[in-house]
């Protein structure tokens, strides 16, 4: 729980910078005579599809087209921002609506990557569901609330995937096997990782491409899994979200399958025409699958420093796991031939309360940018919450929020972590002090 570094210095700047946030301009990219007529939006902000981001050396932004077997890389310009400033952007799917003259509905989130310098928040957004519908990179502020949209630069680059998935494969008669060419993009040491699907008979699949592009691009042969829900060795279904970290010295993929395997991959595997052999770590649940992946620091009570894998999924509260205890693994025996349909494998997994974000990433040193769903509203926000936590106060009513209540001596550190928070989801008004309790 990550309070006790950053309590004083944040409250200070959450007192003089936030608070409940109204509706706020939704700014155009649009320059004039470059307009299309449909979005309002210049043209050069639209893109064919913008399924996947990632960001790469010197802030270039990664964009996946999925459909269109496509990678982009966007240079982005950006000012540092060091305060660790809050979103608070509720019914940020109808500002976008608004600004585009379409219906909430049909602003469909993809995926969300936070700027490592600016802090905004990146959303790859399709607009509508036919298939050949169009995409935008909407770029949210948490300084002003504003969103604009991402011009695609002439000196932006792209290059094509090899071997996409067969045009004629689809699942669940509508869902073409297209949408999952590209499910999800890293950038390491030079290269990127692009996880997903191919047209050879062992269908998942990494492709290694080094940037910035040229000719190279390396594509493994085949990626075999056990998966111990399905009690089977599998190299079908692709990698749906991933990470790179160390792991006693050794550069490792760490990736994450559909209902819901945890597999590690030495770097040093991942080679042209290789059959690589994941190890699987962790079993994190039947029936779902995972959405992000990242890695977090957070303090605890005891003032100690602890790294965790904190994976988000789309059918269950997310995984928290130590990361000494996913080292454990990686240097175990892993899990072939067990069988196990909850979370198991690891040592210290817990769930923690993430069931309606839709995407998550770092925002900064004591904050998480999530894009969730309210199910009250039925309404996109795009909000942070505190690193440790995961949670915002405001979705409940509990004890502490009646007027009467006093805190005892025993719950100091709650009572900090509380003042806290209230300034970071915009109501400063009812913090203890003001309060009097």
């Amino acid at each position: 729980m990550k309070f006790k570094l950053t309590l004083l210095g944040l409250l200070v700047l959450l007192a003089v910078s936030c608070k409940k946030e109204e509706s706020k301009a939704v700014a155009n990219s649009g320059n004039g005579s470059d307009l299309d007529e449909g979005t309002g939006l210049s043209k050069s902000a639209e893109l064919a599809g913008a399924s996947v981001l990632a960001f790469g050396p010197e802030n270039v932004l990664f964009v996946g087209d999925s459909k269109g077997a496509k990678i982009y890389a966007i240079p982005t310009q950006a000012q540092e921002l060091k305060d660790a400033i809050p979103f608070n952007m509720e019914g940020f799917d109808k500002k976008v609506a608004e600004a585009l003259d379409r219906a909430p509905r049909d602003i469909i989130i993809n995926d969300m990557k936070i700027h490592p310098l600016s802090q905004e928040a990146y959303i790859s957004i399709k607009l509508g569901h036919l298939p050949e519908a169009k995409s935008v990179i909407a770029i949210a502020s948490p300084m002003t609330g504003d969103i604009r949209f991402l011009d695609v630069p002439e000196n932006s680059t792209s290059v094509s995937i090899k071997q996409p998935a067969a045009e004629d494969l689809s699942f669940w008669k509508e869902t073409p096997a297209s949408t999952l060419n590209i499910t999800d993009i890293d950038y390491h040491q030079g290269y990127i990782y692009v996880a997903g699907l191919t047209n050879s008979e062992f269908a998942s699949t990494l492709r290694k491409i080094a940037y910035p592009f040229t000719d190279s691009q390396e594509l493994v042969n085949s990626i075999e899994i056990y998966h111990a829900v399905h009690t089977q060795n599998e190299t079908r279904a692709p990698i749906r979200t991933m990470l790179f970290d160390e792991i006693d010295g050794e550069s490792t993929l760490l990736a994450s399958y559909t209902c819901t395997p945890l597999v590690t991959i030495p770097t040093e595997q991942i080679q042209t025409g290789a059959d690589i052999k994941g190890k699987t770590i962790a079993e994190l649940g039947y029936g779902n699958a995972p959405i992000d992946m990242i890695t977090v620091m957070t303090q605890e009570m005891d003032g100690s420093i602890t790294k965790n894998l904190l994976v988000t999924h789309k059918n269950r509260g997310g995984t928290m796991v130590p990361f000494a205890s996913v080292v454990a693994g990686a240097k175990g025996n892993g899990m072939a031939g067990q069988q196990a349909m909850f979370a198991s494998g690891l040592e210290g997994i817990q769930e923690i309360p993430t069931a309606n974000v839709m995407q998550i990433d770092v925002q900064n040193q004591q904050m998480l940018g999530v894009m969730r769903r309210n199910i009250e509203t039925g309404d996109i926000d795009l909000v942070s919450e505190l690193t440790g936590i995961y949670l915002r106060l405001s979705d409940f009513i509990s004890e502490y929020d009646f007027p009467d209540y006093r805190y005892p001596e025993s719950q100091a550190f709650t009572k900090q972590y509380h003042d806290m928070a209230k300034q970071m989801e915009g109501y400063p008004d009812l913090v203890s002090e003001k309060m009097e309790r």
